[in-house]
């Protein structure tokens, strides 16, 4: 009984990963500064220095202190090797980017999938369990 609850979990959540519709959203430094001290904090971003070397934090490992961004994440374009204690200093970094979940469009393509199974499951069911009459 536990194993289909466990699987059904994850074929919710690999449908999630596969269907799931991100999308890329570049901000500047101060509007990044702004979020850095909310809630919202995001919990991975890309950064582009001027150098063209981008960079990818995750976990929340890293932060802004003074005109400096630390943390530990990969760099980029060089086969995604690990850095850690990584600084770049705010003067240049050319761009940074964010990933958000468009929850619109996931929503519907989560509908969509819904809405075909419960269909599906409905013509399977009247065509192999209902009894029809069939006359000369």
């Amino acid at each position: 009984m536990y194993k289909k609850f466990f699987v059904s979990f994850l074929i919710i959540a690999l449908f999630n990963l596969l269907f799931g519709c991100y999308h890329f959203k570049s901000v500047t430094v101060p509007e990044y500064e702004k979020v850095e001290y909310q809630e919202e904090k995001p919990d991975e971003i890309y950064v582009k220095t001027k150098d063209a070397e981008w960079f990818h934090f995750t976990n929340s490992q890293f932060h802004i202190a003074n005109d400096t961004l630390y943390g530990i994440g990969s760099k980029l374009l060089d086969n995604s090797q690990k850095v850690e204690n990584i600084k770049i200093a705010l003067s240049n970094i050319e761009s940074m980017g964010v990933e958000d979940m468009n929850y619109v469009t996931t929503g519907l393509v989560w509908f969509i999938a819904v809405g075909s199974a419960i269909v599906s499951i409905l013509a399977i069911w009247w065509i192999f369990f209902t009894e029809k009459e069939i006359s000369p």
